[in-house]
């Protein structure tokens, strides 16, 4: 066997013993193929037995789980196995007689598509002898790293690390503003002996830390961000959730005493702790063998009362739209405002009518007005100022410099020297009389700053609004059916959504939405699955039929089974992906972040070189700026435009400029059903120049059908019924196109709707064909191979050669051609025939409009794959390549300069996929299709992967006009801000500045939501956008649009198509509410969706054509109509 991890750039091979092959003539091997090898340690005896904890990559879900748990179950000598997918290890136990490695246990499962490799184990010392001899990169808990060689001819070198098993945790992070405080946690936490990595997420607050597990745990974590100034909560893991329950009835020590022992003698509880004084609870239980609604039942049955204190969702939709942001800087400013006003009054007002109002001196030096805005201005800058004293205390105390810390040097300098100069003036009797008072600049840019935010909470609340619809989605409660134990009889009881657990059977009434993922037992109705998968018209459902959590029941009452709740339903699943999306960056956004780290200093560095240059200019002459008032000292002026620079700066909106507008774009994706996994697979997909398209489901609509058969070898004694029974029951394991067509035949022919053959020892091999052996009832088992022709020869099959002609003739009709060897035997010829999407032309031509070369790849015959090939336009193809051979094109392509897109849906694909610079799965793909892809499409249209690319590429566009917006706005105002207009009378006041400053990072928001108002192009049948689908997204409308395409089932088990039938190109629409009630009063966010539109009316434009020559990019955002 041969294990290879990419992340540690480690083999590990089992050879043998009777083997002549040497190491060294595999490192050669290796070597000659492109990559240096060398061996990291000596060939040993590979130990059997003892007890190896495996790391597994790339499991989502309890199916996953499930998944490997088989596949290590099924190898022999396994004693027992654990998977936890939290920390995404595995505990296998091995029996020392077995003759099993763990090499072997490794292999099996990263071929069945979760990359694995040893974390740590407990093996055998001194293992004994045995047949297989293996170099491996791992037995015990140290690792040996090889570091290869980058050119320069010298042999690599080996280095031994520790290497615990690292756990990953996630994190809610609040108090965050721009990139400074992203840099300030990410670079801190890489500090800290333990951590291993750390990406956190401006816009969505959250951080995801992985970490040994010997070092740290998640609290720690959560306390570290903490101490830097901001707010950290570790969120619960899917596998072992966390529930805090408020618990009443509890009126002594002994009655939480009680619950924690009843609830821990729950079978996969792992900890319980009840607060008496608190009443209330928390719980850590393992999901996979336990439900909330256990764990409130068994508390109630001991005779106290309790219930969830926290829906999640909901919390999670408040954060999303920064609720508590926004009351929190709403309240700030309202309280700045009512003390600033008067400031403002007093010092530049009131002074124009009355010119004399506050001279009056209770104290030589200390005017009334003066004193009057010294007691207002103290409130406003260390009481509303608190929290930005703080945010730059913890942040300087980490070495870190963040927007904070310019707005409490700013204002800090302002007061105090307003301060000083009051005290000197009283301490000279008067002299000077009127001394010069920053106080309302102090109130005025406290004000400006706490207003900005304000709106900027608001703004950066919308550019999550598709996720928060997405969690929304979620109903509150579900009607549970119990049975009556002694009359048999359907008891109805209302019970949280949270606590439906899988097997449930549950009652759905009209208008009500459907709690979880199942099937219906009994009723029939329609169902409304518009708002998660766009389909437009009610979908009929009855016995046995799939319904989707989140759609809405129709006029019937269901009655279904729960069959994936929580965490596992389809609409929890595309929200963490869609989540997920938003908290990955893009590479871009490392420019701000380095741009951030060296900004703050910067800034101060200008400033204080502001002041010394202006105090020498006017200190050696007469002069003063012309917009300042003749009686304002230089110490004044200098001292002004140094606040000026430092409030005018402004870090956050080139931190904010990659953020907002992947979160707004990956929104309107989800939207759209492009489910884009992050910034960096939308960043590389705006510079895509090659696709590879797979053939089968997905330039083909995926519906094989029989359509010839041709038997061989004939049997008198079996009808063709009895045969293709045989070759359907079969076919019936295989998740393959062209096997579910074979079975379907089978089924056909047999007048069944289920086989009653028995199917052992099935074997799928990927691109090739199946064996396994089948015994029809009452008879005797028979062997079968079916596949190619390589694949039968492979298997020693008896071929009969007059099959070639028949082969020859359906192949240039453009069918698929399946060979059946029956007990070593060619027994019969089977063509199958698909159909073409009827858009693979339209969008194989609008990818050559813009730019971009098509290919595609099958393991289909060369003839059959040509036909197809060119009745859509494609002139390069590959056909009869295994799946490894189609990752050797993708690399091959790569190799020759191309961006390569790999698009696909099967286990076939998986590896191209991975391979591809950005791997796009269509809908319905399998789960490790899916898992690999970057972009995953969720409609049953092949023009989606025109939109993706337009979408990358629009987003793209707006995070380079963000940053573009962000350093303009700097380079050209910190000039203004030091002076340099000052000789023609154009200056900044420290108001403007922080007026200005607070605006620029609202206008880089309001610039990304713009991107609400993407529309999908509309493709015409020779590849030309004839149109723009309409706009997604309108503030003045309410949120009741479709959310998601229609997708058929696949990874996120979706409901088919009716009857199965592809869908025609259209421009898809989604459903409005009604307008906003012309009564409604005035809000800060009814003001910034007025900025928004008018900005909308006057910044939208066309986009360069594809039809231009450059065949750059598709038009976009075109004559837009806002209502």
């Amino acid at each position: 066997s041969v294990n290879v991890d990419l992340a540690t750039e480690l083999a590990t091979i089992e050879l043998d013993l009777s083997s002549s092959v040497s190491i060294e003539t595999i490192i050669a091997a290796i070597d000659d193929s492109g990559f240096p090898a060398s061996l990291a340690s000596s060939p040993t005896t590979a130990p059997r037995g003892g007890r190896y904890i495996i790391s597994v990559k790339g499991m989502t879900c309890q199916s996953c789980v499930k998944s490997v748990t088989a596949t290590v179950r099924a190898q022999p000598g396994v004693q027992s196995v654990n998977v936890d997918l939290p920390t995404e290890l595995a505990t296998v136990e091995l029996d020392p007689t077995s003759s099993v490695s763990i090499q072997t246990i490794v292999a099996a499962i990263d071929d069945s598509g979760f990359p694995a490799s040893i974390a740590s184990s407990s093996g055998p010392t001194n293992p004994p002898s045995g047949s297989v001899r293996s170099a491996p990169f791992i037995q015990t808990r140290p690792k040996v790293k090889v570091s290869i060689d980058g050119g320069k001819g010298e042999r690599p070198s080996a280095t031994i690390t520790s290497a615990g098993p690292v756990l990953t945790t996630q994190l809610e992070v609040h108090g965050m503003t721009c990139g400074s405080c992203v840099a300030t946690i990410e670079k801190n936490l890489r500090l800290v002996p333990g951590i291993v990595s750390c990406k956190v997420a401006l816009l969505a607050e959250r951080a995801e830390v992985q970490y040994k597990d010997h070092a740290l745990d998640p609290e720690q974590i959560a306390e570290l961000i903490n101490d830097m100034g901001f707010e950290a909560r570790v969120i619960p893991t899917e596998s072992f959730g966390t529930i805090d329950l408020k618990i009443f009835g509890m009126t002594c020590s002994s009655c939480s005493g009680k619950i924690e022992r009843g609830v821990s003698a729950l079978s996969g509880v792992q900890s319980a702790a009840v607060n008496l004084l608190g009443q209330s609870g928390r719980f850590t239980y393992n999901s996979g063998e336990i439900g909330v609604r256990d764990i409130v039942e068994k508390i109630e049955s001991l005779g106290f009362t309790a219930f969830l204190s926290d829906l999640g969702s909901n919390a999670q939709v408040e954060s999303l739209q920064r609720t508590k942001e926004i009351q929190t800087w709403r309240s700030m400013f309202y309280r700045s405002l009512a003390l600033s006003l008067p400031v403002f009054m007093i010092s530049m007002i009131i002074p124009l009518f009355i010119p004399h109002a506050f001279d009056w001196e209770g104290i030589p030096g200390l005017s009334i007005g003066n004193f009057t805005m010294m007691i207002l201005t103290v409130p406003v800058q260390f009481g509303i100022g608190r929290h930005f004293y703080v945010a730059a205390y913890k942040a300087l105390k980490h070495k870190s410099y963040t927007m904070d810390v310019l707005i409490t040097l700013g204002t800090t300098i302002a007061f105090s020297f307003s301060v000083v100069s009051l005290a000197y003036s009283i301490c000279h009797n008067g002299h000077p009389a009127h001394p010069e008072v920053f106080f309302e600049t102090c109130t005025t840019l406290i004000t400006f700053i706490t207003f900005g935010r304000y709106l900027e909470n608001i703004a950066k609340g919308k550019t999550s609004s598709a996720l928060s619809k997405l969690i929304s989605l979620a109903p509150t409660s579900a009607l549970l059916l119990t049975v009556d134990a002694a009359t048999g009889a359907l008891n109805e009881k209302k019970i949280p959504s949270e606590y439906v657990q899988a097997g449930d059977l549950l009652k759905v009434v009209p208008g009500e939405r459907i709690p979880a993922d199942g099937i219906v037992e009994s009723g029939s109705s329609s169902v409304d699955e518009a708002l998660v998968t766009g389909e437009p018209l009610p979908v009929s459902k009855k016995v046995g039929d799939p319904v989707i959590g989140g759609t809405v029941n129709g006029s019937g009452v269901l009655h279904m089974r729960a069959v994936r709740v929580g965490n596992d339903t389809t609409l929890s699943q595309i929200v963490k992906l869609v989540n997920d999306a938003q908290t990955s960056k893009a590479p871009i956004q490392d420019i701000a972040d380095t741009i951030s780290g060296y900004f703050v200093p910067t800034v101060i560095a200008l400033g204080v070189a502001t002041f010394l240059a202006w105090f020498a200019v006017l200190y050696s002459t007469d002069w003063l700026p012309p917009n300042f008032p003749t009686d304002s000292s230089k110490f004044f002026v200098c001292l002004n435009m140094c606040i000026s620079v430092i409030v005018i700066a402004c870090p956050c909106a080139l931190g904010l400029a990659t953020p907002t507008a992947v979160m707004v774009g990956t929104g309107v994706g989800a939207q759209l059903g492009i489910l884009i996994k992050g910034g960096a697979p939308l960043e590389t997909a705006h510079r895509v120049t090659k696709f590879v398209f797979d053939k089968t489901g997905t330039l083909t609509a995926g519906k094989m059908s029989v359509v010839a058969t041709r038997r061989y070898f004939p049997d008198p004694a079996m009808s063709d019924a009895a045969l293709f029974g045989i070759v359907g029951a079969a076919e019936s394991n295989s998740e393959h196109p062209l096997g579910k067509a074979i079975a379907r035949y089978g089924k056909e022919m047999l007048h069944v709707h289920a086989f009653p053959h028995t199917v052992d020892t099935f074997d799928a091999v990927a691109g090739s064909g199946i064996q396994c052996t089948v015994t029809p009832p009452g008879e005797k088992e028979v062997k079968v191979l079916i596949g190619n022709l390589k694949f039968l020869r492979t298997h020693n099959a008896t071929i009969d050669p007059t099959f070639a002609d028949s082969q020859s003739y359906h192949e240039s009709q453009g069918h698929t051609v399946i060979l059946v060897a029956l007990d070593g035997r060619l027994s019969a010829l089977v063509a199958l025939a698909d159909t073409l999407k009827p858009e693979s032309r339209a969008t194989v031509a609008a990818l050559a409009r813009m730019g971009i070369s098509v290919a595609m790849v099958t393991g289909d015959q060369e003839t059959t794959a040509r036909v197809i090939a060119h009745e859509i336009g494609i002139t390069e193809v590959h056909a009869g390549v295994s799946p490894s051979g189609k990752k050797q094109i993708v690399e091959r392509m790569q190799k020759a300069g191309n961006v390569v897109a790999m698009v696909g849906d099967g286990v076939n694909d998986s590896a191209s996929i991975a391979q591809a610079d950005i791997g796009i799965a269509v809908y319905g793909g399998t789960d490790v299709a899916v898992e690999a892809a970057n972009i995953v499409l969720m409609r049953e249209e092949l023009t989606d992967v025109v939109a993706a690319i337009d979408l990358s590429r629009t987003i793209f566009r707006r995070i380079r006009l963000n940053f573009l917006w962000a350093t303009v706005y700097n380079i050209l105002m910190i000039p203004l801000a030091m002076g340099v207009g000052a000789p023609w009378g154009v200056t900044l006041p420290a108001m403007v500045a922080g007026m200005a400053m607070s605006l620029s990072s609202v206008s880089v928001v309001v610039s990304s939501l713009l991107l609400k108002f993407y529309r999908r192009p509309v493709i015409g049948v020779d590849g030309s956008v004839v149109g723009n689908g309409p706009v997604l997204n309108d503030p003045d409308e309410d949120d009741d649009e479709p959310l998601l395409p229609s997708a058929s089932k696949g990874s996120f088990g979706f409901s088919p198509v009716p009857n199965g039938e592809a869908r025609t190109p259209h421009a898809y629409s989604f459903n409005r509410g009604g307008p906003r009630s012309a009564g409604s009063p005035a809000s800060a966010s009814s003001v910034v969706d007025s900025v928004f539109r008018f900005v909308a009316t006057v910044g939208r434009g066309r986009g360069r054509d594809p039809r231009s020559p450059d065949g750059s990019d598709l038009d976009l955002l075109n004559d837009v109509e806002l209502a």
